[in-house]
């Protein structure tokens, strides 16, 4: 399968440079950690569980990290649980005093800072360094993927699914023309890229956005089967909904994915780069029904 060089070239780099950045994190997470034991006053005897505690950052940061906000909070959350069961021997001792739940109060709030700001913070990177790499990813008004990048996304995840039988699904999130209609540009613009936004942070690290034109979002779901995106995409709708208080029919949300929905998301790819013919070996002419093309 041909695929776009210059775009191709510039995910992998994109991609590439936040594995190394995901892994520097990580890497000065321990050293810091590390540091502050072994070079701690000498006459402190530092209690194992505020070893495991320091180490429970680390796992905060690499989940916030991989997974984002969501990856984060939820490692956080558990990080917090096991610290307080770790100190309920210490509390059923001593009893509640000042300085413990002081201690607790400040683990929970490193965790939560590292697992939920951090996770926020790190689930935008990626996009900042498609933006350093050029612009020609990203879409000038929503600072999401644009629709070159999603017609290649699409014909990599389709050709994927050809090969290897790689679960593939996407969903389009569509906004009522009434909803833009009596906006002026510059409203028009705030709108989408806060609903850019909300979608960018509803979905996993490894999933991609990108902005369709015409208050259409396309979702990227890599390595999830069709099931998955039904449960993704009624999700971000209502988060969409939420977020600009539309009735339920102007927000509307269309999960995809193969190899039942394989000629709809070829025409989809053909629709967003129409002058790229190499659609076509992935999907064949529109004469041509995929599904035939893939029993074969």
């Amino acid at each position: 399968m041909e695929r776009n060089p210059t775009i191709e070239a510039a995910k992998e780099d994109s991609t590439l440079k936040y594995s190394r950045f995901e892994l520097l994190m990580i890497s000065l997470g321990i050293i810091v950690i590390v540091g502050s034991v072994v070079l701690g006053p000498g006459s402190a005897v530092v209690a194992w569980q505020e070893v495991i505690a320091q180490l429970l950052i680390v796992a905060v940061l690499a989940a916030a990290l991989h997974w984002g906000r969501d990856g984060g909070s939820v490692a956080a959350f558990a990080a917090i649980l096991v610290y307080v069961v770790m100190r309920i021997p210490l509390l059923s001792e001593v009893g509640p005093t000042q300085n413990l739940i002081v201690m607790i109060a400040t683990r929970a709030l490193t965790y939560a800072l590292v697992g939920i700001i951090g996770g926020e913070f790190f689930g935008r990177i990626k996009y900042i360094f498609a933006r350093i790499d050029g612009n020609s990813m990203l879409d000038e008004h929503t600072q999401v993927y644009n629709r070159v990048y999603c017609a290649q996304a699409l014909k990599s995840g389709l050709g994927q699914f050809q090969r290897y039988q790689t679960p593939f699904s996407i969903g389009v999130v569509s906004l009522s023309p009434g909803l833009l209609a009596d906006l002026r540009p510059s409203r028009q613009r705030l709108l989408l890229r806060s609903v850019a936004s909300t979608i960018r942070n509803d979905i996993r690290l490894v999933d991609d956005v990108g902005y369709l034109g015409d208050g259409r979002f396309l979702v990227i779901l890599p390595q999830t089967p069709k099931s998955g995106a039904d449960v993704a995409t009624d999700r971000i709708r209502g988060s969409v909904r939420d977020l600009i208080g539309a009735r339920d029919e102007s927000v509307t949300a269309t999960p995809l994915g193969c190899p039942g929905d394989s000629a709809a998301i070829c025409d989809l790819a053909r629709s967003l780069d129409p002058v790229d013919d190499r659609v076509e070996d992935v999907c064949g002419s529109p004469e041509t029904p995929v599904a035939s093309q893939s029993a074969e």
